[in-house]
């Protein structure tokens, strides 16, 4: 599988696929190329019988990713265009992670903010460095977050979801463990060994049952992602010009 650029790398440990995001400068902001070629790597992988596990971490140490970069400019222009194709192209990752039958272990670098906080939470585990944080703060810039709202009170409750939304503030993962977001916080130097020991468990499961336990858990969060989606384009329609 050749899916790497300067943006999105892949790399094999052993029968794990890692994927990287791979833009520190930018703290990992996820391109659309980066999130469709991400995309490309975990259904591929999916299908792959040589593959049992996936792993998907950021480059540097500071942001595993701050989701969606939204100042991307449009190669044609066309702005509106553009944020379709953001959407998308989160909806088709988030997906990837969702109905993957493989197991996805997302290694928090570093924070994850925004789409990237959405992608830890679909993740089938999570791991994370002693500094890593949750944060969800669209509200700060104006934005509704009608995905990340569904995704964490799924994930961590109605209470969490109305902390976190409306206030913008980051979750460090010591209290994310404690509300089993995170299975394991590590020091720094010990995140890839903890992120490859984690997707081999999982990966030498029964890939059937795993993967029929996967479809049957995740089904409440794809309902809610579903019905965020639909809020998210009558909300756009409603403020188009």
């Amino acid at each position: 599988m050749e899916l790497n650029d300067e943006t999105l790398l892949t790399e094999m440990h052993d029968a794990n696929m890692w994927v990287i995001f791979n833009r520190p400068s930018k703290a990992n902001a996820m391109t659309v190329r980066m999130m469709e070629r991400a995309t490309a790597a975990i259904v591929q992988a999916g299908r792959d019988p040589e593959i049992k596990a996936i792993v998907l971490t950021g480059a540097g140490e500071r942001v595993f990713t701050a989701g969606v970069d939204i100042r991307e400019k449009p190669e044609d222009g066309n702005q509106a265009r553009q944020r379709e194709r953001r959407s998308h192209a989160l909806a088709a990752l988030q997906d990837a992670v969702l109905d993957t039958p493989k197991p996805i272990v997302a290694a928090l670098n570093g924070s994850a903010v925004g789409g990237g906080a959405m992608l830890a939470l679909l993740a089938d585990a999570c791991v994370a460095v002693e500094s890593a944080a949750i944060s969800l703060p669209e509200i700060d810039i104006g934005i509704a977050s009608f995905s990340g709202s569904n995704i964490l009170a799924v994930a961590g409750g109605r209470a969490l979801a109305l902390d976190l939304i409306q206030s913008g503030r980051p979750l460090d993962v010591a209290d994310a463990r404690a509300r089993g977001l995170v299975r394991a916080v590590v020091a720094r130097s010990e995140l890839p060994s903890a992120a490859d020991a984690l997707a081999r468990s999982l990966g030498a499961k029964d890939a059937h049952a795993f993967a029929d336990n996967k479809r049957w858990i995740n089904r409440a969060m794809q309902a809610a992602i579903a019905e965020a989606r639909a809020e998210h384009a009558r909300h756009r329609a409603k403020t188009s010009p």
